[in-house]
């Protein structure tokens, strides 16, 4: 049995101090199990054991700390580029990459999906994924044009996809009629990317190469 002595250092024993990757992490785990509108930052401290002020440390606001969870969304998508892999399998890879990302962590991919282009997370992600388009072939214009149609087609299917994983609607499943089934799964969404990457190879790609010459 511990003397009173030893307990009394056990209570006065300091707390772990909190990290900004800890914030970031434990906002991310707040954010899958509870939802968006549960990230605040009283609730955000709560589940840390501390003071709301002191998170003020890591980070400004909670629009600060979005877009910290965005970064660190980013940072999980590991986008390796390939050298010498054509434009396509790049549009591919990284199409995929957030559609991983979107099943693994899918409230709060919407974070990520619906974030402003001009915002410090995601405008050098897209500077990146442009540069690594052009050294797979294109040139700069139908780089950025062809991001941004993948990057509206990704959002769109996938914000729907993971909401409607997420909605807590009892009763619901199974309810669709089958003229719809299967319009929302993720096959469809590979066989969509698919259908669109043909068509800008054909449209944009082979097509204004052909009226250039």
């Amino acid at each position: 049995m511990a003397s009173r002595q030893e307990a009394s250092r056990t209570k006065a024993a300091p707390r772990r101090t909190v990290s900004r990757d800890d914030l970031i992490e434990a906002a991310i785990a707040l954010v899958e199990r509870e939802g968006l509108d549960a990230l605040t930052m009283r609730r955000l401290a709560a589940e840390l054991d501390r003071a709301p002020m002191s998170l003020y440390t890591h980070v400004r606001n909670r629009d600060d700390l979005v877009d910290a969870i965005v970064g660190r969304l980013i940072e999980r998508l590991e986008l390796r580029e390939v050298p010498g892999e054509p434009w396509q399998e790049t549009v591919r890879r990284t199409l995929r990459s957030y559609r991983d990302l979107a099943v693994q962590l899918p409230h709060s991919f919407e974070l990520l999906a619906l974030a402003p282009y001009d915002t410090s997370p995601v405008a050098p992600h897209l500077v990146a994924v442009v540069a690594s388009l052009e050294r797979a072939g294109l040139g700069a214009a139908e780089a950025r044009q062809i991001l941004g149609i993948v990057d509206a087609y990704a959002t769109g299917f996938l914000v729907v996809w993971a909401r409607s994983r997420t909605a807590e609607r009892p009763g619901a499943a199974g309810t669709a009629p089958p003229e719809v089934s299967g319009m929302r799964d993720l096959d469809t969404f590979d066989q969509g990317l698919e259908a669109l990457i043909a068509g800008l190879d054909a449209t944009l790609v082979r097509g204004a190469a052909a009226s250039g010459a």
